[in-house]
């Protein structure tokens, strides 16, 4: 049994409390044991695959007291891997209690499903670990590999810290082929195919985005507010409403979103709040040093739409969202949308273009990334020798256990709710009387 899990997304708590909850964890491991114990399955195996995005060292407000030099797009390499183990620290400390029970499930996993006279483990549950491009800082320093090895459990025999962590999962016993998928999101992977190490720690410009942007926005609407005379107590549901964007998706939906927050604010002082950061963020963010360089590769003046392009008439909007403009920002924005700079769903078309490098037996490709889970029917190849059915082939995507923001259909409101997905394979001799087979489970969470 192959299990995969990604965007978990934990952070230090800075820029939000948006953790998964211990709670997620026990039933997933509950759901695993139950899974383990039908009838049906013969499981010899259990795998559990973090497939990137888990620890989240971008969503802090720790890098705005470094210099630019000394934050993940800068040069002081020797700063950078002290700040970025300060950070990480701090997201260990902070959900310890997820962490341990994590590692407390994976041990007591084997014990729990032998119980069940079907499920005879050949070998003791394993803990993969796929860096993401969230968690990139943490496969480029080997001190930040050493204490995930030590948080997750992971020991020497499965994966010396001393070597980067893979960002590839290939097993042919399953038939899948898995990575995190940022690779095709042309804003948070700065390479092309090689997918060398040097490759993953180029610095995308997703990275200033969401911490010079997403993360800022609200930490200088709070410094606004303090300086408008309002006392922590009263400051403090402000900011936590505006640290949401962080469960926005996909970026171009935080403006509509920002839009949303300043008609739903009362208080004249906390639209000016939104409006004043907006500013700010954008002046601070296009100062970056590293944005300008980005610009200078990307701005392709011989194609009409580039990279550069969609950054750029991004902030142009941020720039406009002003209340007394907002019918105008909407047209705007439905026009952006219209033209397709942000809609399309980049890891969809990539997946079947990973397809014909790979073993024709590799029958499933796999992405984290987009935090909307998918089950995509891709093609049907001929039968391999000795078969009778079609290979057929599928892309899944194994959303998140994040919160995430959705923007409702009959206006311009946007609603929320919990989820979490889990992707599970099985081996050819786990399933009686039937091939290699998966299933993926969605759970939605909707509180008041």
């Amino acid at each position: 049994m192959l299990v995969f899990i990604s965007d978990l997304h934990f952070v230090d708590g800075s820029a939000g409390e948006h953790n998964p909850p211990v709670e997620a964890f026990e039933y997933f491991f509950e759901d695993l044991v139950s899974i383990a114990g039908k009838d049906s399955n013969q499981i010899k195996e259990i795998k559990i695959i973090l497939l990137g995005d888990v620890f989240d060292l971008l969503r802090t407000e720790k890098w705005f007291k470094f210099d630019e030099d000394e934050r993940p797009w800068g040069y002081n390499e020797a700063k950078i891997e002290d700040h970025a183990n300060e950070i990480l620290s701090g997201i260990l400390a902070k959900n310890s209690q997820p962490f341990r029970t994590l590692r407390d499930g994976i041990k007591n996993l084997k014990g729990r499903c032998q119980r069940f006279a079907q499920c005879r483990l050949e070998s003791e549950p394993r803990l993969f670990y796929i860096p993401g491009n969230h968690d990139r800082l943490v496969n480029k320093y080997s001190s930040l590999r050493v204490e995930v090895c030590k948080c997750l459990g992971i020991p020497r025999d499965w994966h010396s810290p001393a070597d980067p962590f893979p960002h590839t999962h290939e097993d042919l016993r399953y038939g899948v082929f898995a990575r995190h998928g940022h690779e095709f999101d042309i804003f948070n992977y700065e390479s092309g195919a090689s997918y060398t190490l040097p490759d993953y720690e180029r610095v995308p410009i997703g990275d200033p985005i969401t911490t010079e942007l997403v993360a800022r926005l609200p930490y200088e609407a709070d410094l606004y507010l303090q300086g408008q005379g309002l006392s922590e107590a009263e400051r403090q549901p402000i900011k936590a409403r505006l640290q949401e964007i962080e469960n926005v998706r996909p970026l171009a939906a935080t403006i509509e979103w920002l839009l949303y927050r300043l008609q739903q604010e009362e208080e004249p002082v906390v639209k000016e709040a939104i409006e004043s950061a907006i500013n700010k963020s954008i002046v601070l963010f296009e100062q970056l040093n590293y944005v300008h360089l980005w610009y200078e590769r990307h701005d392709l003046s011989a194609n009409p739409i580039d990279e550069a392009d969609k950054i750029q008439t991004f902030l142009f909007l941020l720039k406009r969202l002003k209340l007394s403009v907002l019918d105008e920002l909407f047209h705007l924005v439905d026009r952006v949308k219209g033209a397709g700079f942000f809609l399309k769903d980049d890891l969809r078309e990539a997946a079947p273009q990973e397809l014909p490098r790979l073993d024709p037996r590799f029958r499933y490709v796999v992405y984290g990334h987009t935090h909307e889970p998918l089950v995509a029917a891709l093609r049907s190849d001929p039968p391999l020798a000795g078969d009778l059915r079609p290979l057929e082939k599928v892309y899944l995507n194994t959303g998140t256990w994040r919160a995430r923001y959705y923007q409702a259909s009959e206006d311009n409101s946007f609603m929320s709710w919990k989820n979490m997905t889990y992707v599970i394979f099985y081996r050819e001799d786990e399933r009686t009387g039937r091939m290699a087979d998966f299933e993926t489970w969605t759970g939605t969470l909707k509180t008041t």
